[in-house]
């Protein structure tokens, strides 16, 4: 870890992050490290937890919103999140193929998914900013505005993750174990 960041536990963390804590150990079995660092702001850790939540309730399935996910981790470079979404997206049972696809950022042979990889990559990689050729595409794959809204509720959880593991160099949890990835390197930390 760098920076001076910490990983948390009910015993060091602030007050109002135990009961946050508590809650993800008790959904996910585990405390994730994200989650550890995130718990020295109380106000960062809800604010992960609570988009996390949302991200859950938008119209895009599982298997859907984990291509987002590793999408948007990919044009991130986020090694941490990569090897914790891969195997979310082994759970939610996303194509192997898909998932391989996506770390490697390369095109995805279905082209439904394909065309949701492809407009959440743009959207992170351009800041939202997006052509009107982009949005008809992406709605020519059978998606429409509300998936487009969904797609930025997955980049702003995942802005706070990414963001994080950058800034703290999260050490990868045990269950990450076999999904490790190497970032392609595009990004350079600023001047």
């Amino acid at each position: 870890m760098i920076n001076g960041f910490t990983l948390h536990d009910t015993a060091s963390a602030p007050a109002a992050s135990i009961g946050i804590l508590d809650g993800v150990q008790k959904s996910w079995g585990l405390v994730p490290n994200l989650h550890r660092v995130l718990a020295e702001s109380p106000a960062a850790l809800e604010a992960y937890a609570t988009l996390w939540g949302i991200a859950e309730k938008t119209g895009l399935t599982p298997q859907e919103r984990n291509i987002v996910y590793i999408a948007i981790i990919y044009e991130n470079e986020c090694t941490y999140c990569m090897a914790g979404h891969t195997n979310l997206s082994r759970v939610a049972k996303v194509e192997p193929e898909a998932i391989s696809a996506v770390r490697e950022g390369r095109p995805i042979a279905d082209p439904k998914p394909e065309a949701l990889r492809q407009f959440a990559a743009k959207v992170t990689r351009n800041r939202g900013v997006v052509s009107e050729a982009d949005v008809s595409a992406f709605k020519a794959a059978g998606f429409g505005n509300g998936a487009i809204l969904d797609v930025l509720v997955l980049a702003a959880t995942k802005l706070i993750s990414n963001y994080t593991n950058h800034l703290a160099q999260t050490p990868l949890d045990p269950f990450m174990k076999g999904a490790e990835w190497n970032a392609p390197g595009k990004l350079k930390p600023a001047a």
